[in-house]
């Protein structure tokens, strides 16, 4: 279920019947499993040509595509991240332990040589660089564990340089059942701490969310600045849904849609557009449907497959206008393609070999290596004075008119003062903090950092504060 949401492209090229020749992905990468053993398959998406069982990886893996490079993500019991070359026919060019007992659940690249890892098993978040696997170090995010003392750290998604770590905190005395919430814990990967988005609370605090037990994807809408994530709450009750956050004031908006409407237990979703997404959801049997629903009324609109059985896995829409459907069932198994928005079968079953688990396309987007800021829409000048006693001053400046976000953290993370949070016109503009918190009182004497946004672009600057 890794894999990037449907971006404006997609519904212009399905609105345009876009051609392969006008697409940019030429192939879907898919992870395939009997539950025993597992292997890495490939699709052109021209042809719909198979090249099955082409490398051997665990029998329980997800990918993630990144800068032309796969990267398997090999999950309890393997405990690695096996990187596949599309240069030597997708063979492994090399592999790294992420550490024994840890369960991998996802990669979310900051960059070519940083990227960070989610330990299910684990209290901390890893940081490695991708390229060579060497580990960078660790984030905890044990504060935000429930009484087994794990967070149960999932999904990942890196939006402009804010990291989105989606946190489960299931009780393992219990059968893995939810508690009284999860999170989504936002860490800033300038400095790799542990934002804190709501500062009149004590301690470093997370995005509560209004569902439990989040089990999708990420799935980012750079139009509204929305993130969404499913949550399947307790299994066999209705108690679950899709929901939003903002990304910009890190604060949660609540149900997109809940599991009633939709029909069952949330297993993956994906949205095409503001009025059309799908949804692969089990009934109190266990057997998957995949549904269509409409964003903006919050409605299922129609079952589009419903195959019997636990056998829908995954669903992803790549740049064509296509919805791509994994099937691992016993009876025809394989990969279905739809025509999205219409929702017609154009293809399918395809064999995969080994029965499809997962499915990607070999174009990075959004929330998988981030929103690459413009260049040159945002500088901040260095403080002034810097040590500061009184006050400091800086240099703002805009290549376009934009809303700009200006706020002061400590090192720790937590939100100290919002310098600025306006509308500004491009150009050159200043400024200033005068050193006071949130409430008026002057802050303790150390280390601050001041940080500037707008969209997805970002700039850090340190201040040392002496009394």
């Amino acid at each position: 279920m890794l894999r990037a949401s449907a971006s404006v492209l997609t519904l212009l090229a399905l609105l345009a019947g876009a051609s392969p020749s006008t697409a940019a992905q030429s192939r879907a990468l898919v992870v395939t499993s009997d539950f025993v053993s597992g292997a890495f398959s490939w699709l052109d998406l021209d042809t719909r040509a198979t090249h099955n069982d082409v490398t051997t990886v665990h029998s329980d893996a997800t990918l993630r595509w990144y800068e032309g490079m796969v990267y398997v993500i090999n999950r309890a019991g393997a405990d690695n991240i096996q990187v596949l070359d599309p240069a030597s026919g997708f063979h492994t060019a090399y592999q790294f332990s992420v550490g024994n007992g840890t369960n991998p659940q996802d990669i979310a690249m900051a960059s070519p040589t940083r990227a960070y890892v989610s330990r299910y098993d684990s209290p901390s978040l890893l940081v490695c660089n991708p390229s060579t696997g060497a580990q960078l170090g660790t984030i905890s995010l044990a504060a935000f564990a429930d009484a087994d003392g794990l967070p149960e750290m999932a999904h990942l998604a890196i939006v402009g340089h804010r990291l989105f770590v989606a946190v489960q905190r299931l009780n393992r005395n219990a059968g893995y059942s939810p508690t009284a919430y999860s999170l989504v814990v936002v860490i800033d990967t300038d400095v790799d701490t542990v934002l804190d988005v709501n500062p009149a609370l004590p301690g470093v605090q997370g995005i509560t969310l209004t569902y439990k037990d989040p089990v999708t994807t990420f799935s980012y809408d750079r139009n509204t600045g929305r993130l969404m994530i499913g949550c399947v709450g307790a299994f066999g009750a209705t108690d679950g849904g899709i929901e939003a956050i903002d990304v910009n004031t890190l604060t949660a908006q609540g149900s997109v849609i809940g599991e009633g409407a939709l029909g069952g237990d949330l297993g993956d979703f994906e949205v095409l557009s503001a009025t059309h997404a799908y949804a692969i959801v089990s009934d109190a049997s266990f057997n998957t449907q995949l549904v269509s629903w409409n964003p903006t009324t919050h409605l299922k609109l129609t079952t589009i497959a419903s195959p019997g059985g636990f056998s829908l896995s995954d669903c992803a829409l790549n740049d064509r206008g296509e919805l791509y459907l994994a099937n691992n069932g016993f009876s025809a198994p394989g990969l279905y393609v739809y025509r999205a928005g219409i929702d017609t079968l154009i293809a399918g079953p395809i064999s995969t070999g080994l029965p499809p688990n997962q499915i990607a396309f070999d174009e990075a987007r959004g929330e998988v290596a981030g929103v690459a800021p413009r260049a040159g829409a945002l500088a901040l000048s260095n403080p002034r004075p810097n040590p500061a006693q009184h006050d400091v001053r800086f240099t703002l400046s805009l290549a376009e008119r934009a809303t700009v976000h200006v706020e002061a953290f400590d090192l720790a993370g937590r939100r100290v003062s919002t310098l600025a949070d306006e509308v500004r016109n491009a150009g050159v503009s200043s400024v200033a903090w005068d050193l006071a918190d949130a409430t008026g009182r002057r802050v303790d004497a150390g280390v601050y950092l001041v940080r500037a946004r707008i969209s997805a672009a970002t700039v850090t600057r340190r201040v040392v504060v002496v009394r």
